[in-house]
């Protein structure tokens, strides 16, 4: 009987900093596997809790109103009622100074825990998105927003007194006033439905 002896060999023992080595070559592959994985979870907000901002806001400023109202009491009846358009204008100016301006929520919005940001300019991260992250509005969102909300009501509404006033809508004389009437009707359903149709 012979003997045989097998010999095993064994790997050369890798040097102590290994590991570190191949960690650092392999992690910008890891980095880019994790993500080219990874999907920005969209945050949608509910349309019924903005409705429902708009709604606590349009109820903000009708207190407001009233208590104003109430500081004129004194004065000639039926003078404020000339001015309507106008204190409604600057009640909300002011509430859209006192808060968008500056980076705050109106009061609505502030009850319903959603705030303004600028959409275009919110980044993918790597955490879920919760709605209340990123950048507020930009100065020229700001001022188009006052312009559009502060002044197209404003000007909505002085058109809407100065019609009603002229009888645009009794008189059959002069078909021009008649036909701005209807067509003053019309862009208010229209609007009405688009807002019904958002809800």
């Amino acid at each position: 009987m012979t003997s045989t002896t097998t010999t095993t060999t064994l790997p050369p023992v890798p040097p102590q900093d290994a590991w570190t080595l191949t960690c650092h070559n392999l992690l910008p592959r890891w980095e880019s596997l994790s993500l080219s994985h990874q999907s920005t979870i969209p945050v949608t907000i509910s349309r019924v809790n903005q409705v429902d901002a708009a709604r606590l806001d349009v109820e903000m400023s009708a207190m407001l109103k009233e208590q104003l109202v109430k500081v004129f009491a004194l004065m000639k009846p039926g003078m404020l009622f000339q001015y309507e358009a106008e204190l409604d204008a600057f009640l909300e100016f002011l509430i859209w100074r006192f808060s968008i301006w500056v980076d705050k929520p109106t009061p609505g919005i502030a009850l319903m825990n959603l705030r303004y940001r600028d959409e275009r300019a919110v980044e993918s991260r790597d955490k879920v998105r919760t709605g209340l992250e990123g950048p507020g509005l930009t100065v020229a969102q700001k001022l188009w927003y006052c312009i559009a909300t502060v002044g197209g009501q404003y000007i909505w509404a002085r058109l809407q007194s100065f019609s009603a006033f002229r009888r645009w809508g009794d008189t059959e004389q002069r078909p021009l006033a008649r036909r701005l009437w209807i067509f003053i009707q019309r862009i208010e359903a229209f609007i009405e439905l688009l807002h019904l149709e958002t809800c």
